[in-house]
């Protein structure tokens, strides 16, 4: 059983070849008002949209070259065809122009959240903050961590100036002071110095704890390579 011919597909080449034929030989020289042989309106719309397959399209194509109206009905499906393409295509570009925008801005407040330029911090006037450690047994950082007290000093989530009044023995100079979070984190951190007022070892410092959440913390200060002595606050 002789297999059935498979169709020849509309290409850019014949509508090319079209095109010029038409161009040549004006739609008007071919007016056709009986409209003889002209193949239905659904062919002609399939060729325009191509690439589908339309059986003898060789013939289709060489009537609508030589029929005024034929012509002009498949050049106004062919401006329909290829303006539904040029608004689908417009709208997926802008579709994953949005995405792609979208998931920059997110990323980048994600991995970049906004920090305030020392300019913002300076405009703020600070909060004065007392720290009472005298009476504190404080855990060193060479040491097996104590369990830590029920009581813990409360700071505002604010830029403070920080007055720590230190155990007796500390000495005089200055100081690193680091706010860690319960994974061992630097969450904040500046530096103070420490002098004794006749009656208290007192650390001045300012820092700025704005930016970190509320939570306990562990505040650990140390004067240069010697251990760190660590006390529990609570940061509101």
């Amino acid at each position: 059983m002789a297999k059935k011919p498979t169709p020849p597909k509309f290409s850019r080449r014949t509508e090319t070849d079209l095109l010029r034929v038409a161009t040549e030989a004006l739609p008007s020289d071919f007016p056709n008002p009986e409209r003889l042989s002209c193949p239905e309106a659904s062919t002609l719309q399939a060729i325009a949209g191509r690439p589908l397959s339309v059986p003898d399209v060789d013939d289709v194509v060489d009537h609508i070259a030589t029929c005024s109206p034929c012509f002009t009905a498949y050049s106004a499906y062919r401006r329909e065809h290829r303006s539904r393409s040029y608004r689908r295509r417009s709208a997926a570009a802008v579709i994953v122009l949005t995405v792609v925008i979208s998931s920059w801005y997110l990323g980048r407040k994600v991995l970049s959240p906004t920090q305030r330029s020392p300019q913002q911090i300076s405009e703020v006037t600070p909060l004065t903050a007392v720290l009472d450690f005298r009476n504190s047994t404080a855990e060193r950082s060479d040491q097996t961590p104590l369990p830590r007290p029920q009581e813990a000093p409360h700071l505002r989530r604010s830029l403070l100036n920080l007055e720590i009044k230190l155990p007796l023995g500390t000495e005089d100079g200055s100081y690193a002071i680091q706010f860690r979070n319960n994974a061992g984190g630097i969450t904040a951190q500046s530096t103070g110095v420490a002098k004794w007022d006749g009656a208290t070892e007192t650390m001045s410092a300012q820092i700025d704890l704005r930016t970190i959440e509320p939570g306990q913390y562990t505040l650990a200060v140390r004067k240069g390579a010697a251990s760190w002595r660590q006390y529990s606050v609570f940061v509101d």
